[in-house]
C-alpha cells in the first residue's frame, strides 16, 4: 500500500473513535470535529515519522485532545436544550473528573469498540460529514511546505535582521478553514467548515479500490475485472438495471480474489446511483432492499437481515444463497448517504459461512468516500449490526414464500408455491392435532403449499402452511391446545411416536412417526408459531433421505413467525 492509502484507511477507521474521546473529554461537538480535522492535516504533515510507529493513535489522540481544549467552551452542553439527557448525563459524570483523570479513563475504555457508558456520545455524534481524505492530505501538504518557506524565510531574517521574526510567533498553521479557497471549489453559499465540500460527479475514482477492499476482506489478492456504467445482472435477485432509474449518474465495478488451493472461490461487486434529489434516493434505496427482501431467483434463499446501525442515513445487510449448482453465498449490503446509493457484495462459492464482518467493512468505506461530498448525508459513526425480522415482502407477506425455504437434501430444483388459498382444509396439520383455521371467529385465513417439480419424489413430499388470526387471548389457547394434543398424542394414536425438537413461549416445533404397515413409517415434521394474535402452523413430509436438519426446519418456523407480522389487525 502507498502512503496515501494507509493514510486514506486510517483516517477513515479513526475518526470518529475520535471525535467521540474528544467530545467526551469537552462536551463540545463543533469544537471536537474541527479538533480531528486540524489533526489529521498534521497527521499527513508527519506521516513521514508516524507511519513508523507501530500504534500512531496516541500521538494524534493528544493533538485532537490539545485543539479540542483550546476550541471549547467550559460546559457547552449546558446550553443545549435539545441534547439527550443520557448525553448530558453522561458528559456531567465525566466533567466531575479531573482531566487527567478523565483522558486516563477515556484511553482506558477505547479497546475494543465503544464501551456501553461512550455508546450514547457515539450516537449523539454519529452522522457527521467529514472532508475526503484527498482534501485532508492536500492541506496537510500545504502545512508542509508552508512550514519550510517560513523556516527558509526565517534564517533570511535573521541574517538581515528582518522584522519577520516576530510576524507570527505561533508559525503558520494552515487549516482546513484557512485553506478551502486553494484547495477546492466552495459551493454556492458555502462558508467555514461547509467550504470544503466540494460538489462533485460520481466518476470511477468514487469507487472502491482494490486496496480499499484488501482492508475489508482479508486474506486474499484482490484485482478489478471491470467498471462499467451498466448495473444489468449484477446482483442477484436484481429486477432491473437501476434501482433509480431516473439516477443521473451510475456505476458498477467487478472485483475476483485470487484463489488459493482448498480456499473457497470469492468475488466482490460496488455499485453507485446518483440520484437528483434525496426523496429519488430514497426510493431507490426502497427498491434495492425490495430486491433482496424479496428475492424472486429460483433457487435462493433469504438467510438473514441486519440493520446497520449508525452508517450513512439508511444501511441493511442481507444473507442469501443459491442451492443451484454450483451453490453461492452472497452477502449484500444497501446504504443511502444523501443523493448517493451504494450497493456492495461479497459472494463466496459453496455453502461457506458468509464473512458479514467483511461485507460490512466494505459498506464503511464505500459511505465514507461518498459522505463528505456536497452530494452526501451522514458518514458512518461506529456502525453496529443489529439482526432483524424479514421485512414483509412476498405475493401474501404473512405467509412464507419460496425465497424463505431451505432445499431438501439431494433435490436440486427449486420450490415451487401454490397461489394461498382459503384455509377451508388445514393442509400442514398433523393426525395427532387435526387443526382447524377456518370458522368461529378466525380471520384473514390462508393456507398454500410448495413442492418441487419434476423432481421424481414421493406424491407427499413437500411444506405446507397455514395461518390465520384470532383475538390474542383465543389464540394463545389454541397453541397451547395443539401442543397438549401433540403431547397426548402416542397415548391416543397407536404406532404414533411425537418427539418435541426445540420450543419457546410462542413456538414450538415436532417430529411425528407413525407406523402405517410393518414395514412402512411416515415422518411429518410441524411446527407452530404465534405472534399476538396471529398463527402460523408448517409442515414438512420429507421423502426417505430427501429432508431437512433440524436445525433448517426450526429456522423455517422462526421465519413463519416473522411472517406473521404483516398480517392485518
Amino acid at each position: 500500500m502507498s502512503d496515501a492509502e494507509r493514510f486514506d484507511a486510517y483516517y477513515a477507521e479513526s475518526r470518529d473513535r475520535l471525535l467521540v474521546l474528544a467530545f467526551a473529554l469537552t462536551g463540545d461537538l463543533p469544537a471536537s470535529r474541527g479538533a480531528v480535522r486540524d489533526s489529521f492535516v498534521a497527521v499527513w504533515h508527519h506521516w513521514s515519522k508516524l507511519k513508523r510507529l507501530e500504534d500512531p493513535e496516541p500521538w494524534v489522540r493528544s493533538h485532537v485532545w490539545s485543539h479540542a481544549q483550546r476550541r471549547h467552551t467550559a460546559r457547552i452542553w449546558h446550553r443545549d436544550r435539545k441534547l439527550d439527557p443520557e448525553v448530558k448525563a453522561t458528559l456531567d459524570e465525566l466533567a466531575k473528573l479531573p482531566v487527567a483523570d478523565r483522558k486516563a479513563a477515556l484511553i482506558g475504555e477505547t479497546d475494543p469498540g465503544t464501551p456501553r457508558r461512550l455508546e450514547p456520545l457515539a450516537e449523539h455524534c454519529a452522522g457527521q460529514r467529514w472532508p475526503r481524505a484527498t482534501i485532508i492530505r492536500r492541506a496537510g501538504t500545504t502545512r508542509r511546505r508552508t512550514r519550510v518557506v517560513v523556516g527558509v524565510g526565517l534564517v533570511v531574517a535573521t541574517l538581515v535582521g528582518s522584522g519577520l521574526l516576530v510576524a507570527d510567533d505561533h508559525g503558520v498553521h494552515p487549516t482546513l478553514t484557512a485553506a478551502g479557497d486553494r484547495l477546492t471549489s466552495v459551493p454556492a453559499g458555502g462558508t467555514g467548515e461547509d467550504a470544503v465540500q466540494p460538489e462533485v460527479r460520481i466518476t470511477p475514482s468514487s469507487l472502491v479500490s482494490t486496496s480499499q477492499l484488501r482492508r475489508a476482506v482479508h486474506g486474499r489478492v484482490w484485482r478489478i475485472t471491470g467498471t462499467d456504467p451498466k448495473q444489468e445482472a449484477t446482483f442477484p435477485c436484481q429486477r432491473r438495471a437501476f434501482a433509480d432509474p431516473k439516477a443521473s449518474t451510475a456505476l458498477v465495478r467487478n472485483f475476483t480474489a485470487r484463489h488459493e488451493k482448498g480456499e473457497p472461490q470469492l468475488a466482490a461487486v460496488q455499485a453507485m446511483e446518483l440520484s437528483s434529489d434525496v426523496d429519488a434516493a430514497r426510493s431507490g434505496y426502497a427498491t434495492a432492499n425490495g430486491w433482496f427482501a424479496g428475492c424472486s431467483m429460483p433457487g435462493m434463499q433469504l438467510l438473514s437481515v441486519r440493520r446497520i446501525q449508525r452508517l450513512g442515513d439508511d444501511a441493511q445487510q442481507y444473507v442469501l444463497r443459491s442451492w443451484g449448482r454450483p451453490t453461492a453465498t452472497f452477502v449484500l449490503g444497501v446504504a443511502r448517504t444523501g443523493r448517493i446509493n451504494t450497493l456492495t457484495l461479497t459472494r463466496t462459492a459453496g455453502a461457506h459461512r458468509p464473512d458479514l464482518a467483511g461485507n460490512l467493512r466494505l459498506l464503511v468505506i464505500a459511505v465514507d468516500d461518498l459522505c463528505s461530498t456536497s452530494l452526501g448525508g451522514h458518514c458512518s459513526a461506529l456502525p453496529k449490526a443489529v439482526t432483524v425480522p424479514a421485512p414483509a415482502a412476498g405475493r401474501l407477506p404473512m405467509m412464507l414464500s419460496e425465497f424463505d425455504l431451505p432445499p431438501a437434501a439431494g433435490v436440486t430444483r427449486p420450490w415451487v408455491g401454490t397461489t394461498p388459498r382459503q384455509a377451508l382444509r388445514n393442509v400442514a396439520a398433523t393426525g395427532c392435532d387435526d387443526s382447524s383455521f377456518h370458522g368461529r371467529g378466525w380471520k384473514h385465513d390462508a393456507t398454500r403449499s410448495f413442492l418441487v417439480p419434476g423432481a421424481h419424489l414421493a406424491a407427499a413430499f413437500g411444506i405446507t402452511e397455514t395461518v390465520g388470526r384470532l383475538p390474542d387471548a383465543r389464540a394463545k389457547r389454541f397453541v397451547d391446545g395443539v401442543r397438549s394434543k401433540l403431547g397426548s398424542c402416542p397415548d391416543r394414536e397407536l404406532g404414533t411416536k411425537v418427539l418435541r425438537l426445540a420450543g419457546g413461549p410462542t413456538w414450538t416445533a415436532w417430529r411425528v412417526r407413525t407406523q402405517v404397515t410393518a414395514k412402512q413409517t411416515v415422518t411429518f415434521l410441524m411446527g407452530i408459531v404465534r405472534s399476538g394474535g396471529a398463527v402460523a402452523q408448517v409442515g414438512f413430509v420429507p421423502d426417505g433421505r430427501h429432508t431437512m436438519t433440524t436445525a433448517q426446519f426450526v429456522a423455517l418456523v422462526h421465519r413463519a413467525g416473522e411472517r406473521l407480522r404483516a398480517m392485518p389487525s
